[in-house]
């Protein structure tokens, strides 16, 4: 698994690429805690690049979206497509995190207004 991070304002969007499973989600949530705790509670997980999601991906999903919430933040997910989708939708994950097709509506979500420029 490979993951980066970039920001628009006070959002982090964490990229994953590759598979979020047991082997590699403790290194996922310590990176979204990271981010929350240099002040990022506002997190967009883009799956777009995720070939394979595990119980263990969703529990770190739902654990980081705890974490982030008691901070005032809040977690969303975009790029969720095919089989990927499928676990999200069979876990019922859709139902606690906000899933977005794409990161820019993800981000701009957070925003009530027009997006403020940098």
């Amino acid at each position: 698994m490979e993951l980066r991070t970039r920001y628009f304002n006070d959002v982090a969007i964490l990229s994953v690429n590759g598979r979020l499973d047991a082997a590699s989600s403790p290194e996922f949530t310590q990176m979204a805690t990271e981010q929350m705790d240099a002040g990022y509670g506002r997190l967009v997980i883009d799956l777009k690049k995720v070939d394979f999601l595990s119980s263990a991906g969703i529990k770190a999903l739902v654990q980081i979206t705890q974490h982030s919430r008691q901070q005032g933040g809040d977690l969303r997910i975009a790029n969720v497509r095919g089989q990927i989708k499928q676990v999200i939708n069979l876990a019922g994950l859709h139902t606690v995190i906000k899933v977005y097709p794409n990161v820019v509506g993800a981000t701009a979500s957070y925003f009530p207004g027009p997006i403020p420029g940098p």
